[in-house]
């Protein structure tokens, strides 16, 4: 997990008076004048990638080039000027937003971008165009920072970074702190030691079918979290999942107490994909699935990040695995 920190600096007025200036300067000057200190910046902060992001002023111009983070930037209290299509579609910005990527934010346009004239760009270092935007954009002296969120730790850490950037605390309190400490409640309150799961990512098709392991996935991540055991955890030891492909005959082996599926594109295709292959008589002789101990869960909770959903998301996962009886 990697650790952000920030530092926030605000321009103080200058240590040398006018009158400390003028005093002596008839009989003592020596001609040569010392110019005063820079003004210091706004913020400075150290993002995801490692570079230390310092901002003059405070950014009225925000650019947010993935989704999720554009989201997180308007519940900090900030406002998106230019995005992604998915922004759009995911309904955070409204139409006629200016655009950079007509999708999710995998292709840059750095020329349209750069004609919005951002302040300060936000990208995610998951996606390589864009940590490869950022870069481009540090060398031209416009502040774009990386960040990756890959659980609720690292999304403290930023959504901290940006609540001190737009200066909205009571933000921070509410999507922060108050998450924090419902969440802090339902780990307390609810262990499945013991318990066995399966965390499945699943397009429309059998090559889609992806078993996830903690590393892997955030969700499978949560609910390891909550004390449960993915059996795709082991099953690089035994063969069982070759390039996280899934092995009917390894789950049939170890029959798991409850088996999550999360989408991968289309949701509903998806969705379709999964409850088909539920009839498949391998599938059906599984404990989970003659039980009913299976749940296909919200892509905007556990494809997407969930934001300021995360407690929501938590609740979600001990309430399915507490219908174990």
């Amino acid at each position: 997990m990697h650790k952000v920190t920030i530092i926030s600096l605000f321009a103080a007025a200058l240590s040398v008076t006018a009158a400390a200036l003028l005093s002596g300067c008839t009989e003592h000057w020596d001609g040569q004048l010392v110019p005063p200190d820079p003004p210091a910046a706004y913020a400075s902060f150290t993002d995801s990638a490692g570079e230390t992001i310092v901002l003059p002023e405070k950014p009225e111009r925000v650019a947010v080039l993935f989704s999720s983070f554009a989201e997180l930037w308007q519940l900090a209290g900030g406002t998106v000027a230019v995005t992604v299509g998915e922004s759009v579609e995911r309904g955070f910005v409204p139409e006629g937003t200016p655009l950079v990527d007509d999708g999710a934010g995998k292709k840059i346009d750095l020329e349209r971008l750069l004609i919005e004239e951002p302040d300060f760009v936000i990208c995610s270092g998951d996606i390589a165009a864009q940590a490869e935007t950022a870069e481009t954009l540090m060398e031209l002296d416009i502040p774009a920072a990386q960040f990756v969120v890959e659980s609720f730790s690292d999304f403290l850490d930023v959504l901290k970074i940006c609540t001190t950037i737009t200066g909205d605390e009571a933000a921070f309190e509410r999507y922060g702190t108050q998450q924090e400490e419902a969440i802090d409640t339902i780990l307390t309150e609810n262990s499945f030691e013991g318990v066995d799961i399966l965390f499945i990512r699943a397009g429309s098709s059998a090559r889609s079918v992806k078993a996830k392991t903690s590393e892997d996935h955030f969700a499978a991540e949560m609910l390891k979290e909550l004390g449960t055991h993915n059996i795709a955890d082991d099953s690089l030891l035994e063969d069982a999942v070759v390039s996280d492909t899934l092995s009917i005959e390894y789950i049939l082996q170890e029959d798991p107490d409850y088996i999550f599926f999360t989408a991968m594109g289309d949701e509903e295709a998806s969705r379709s994909f999964v409850q088909e292959m539920l009839q498949e008589d391998t599938w059906k002789s599984l404990t989970a699935v003659k039980a009913g101990h299976y749940a296909f869960l919200e892509k905007e909770l556990f494809h997407f990040k969930p934001n300021g959903r995360w407690a929501e998301a938590y609740k979600t996962l001990a309430d399915l695995l507490n219908a174990i009886e």
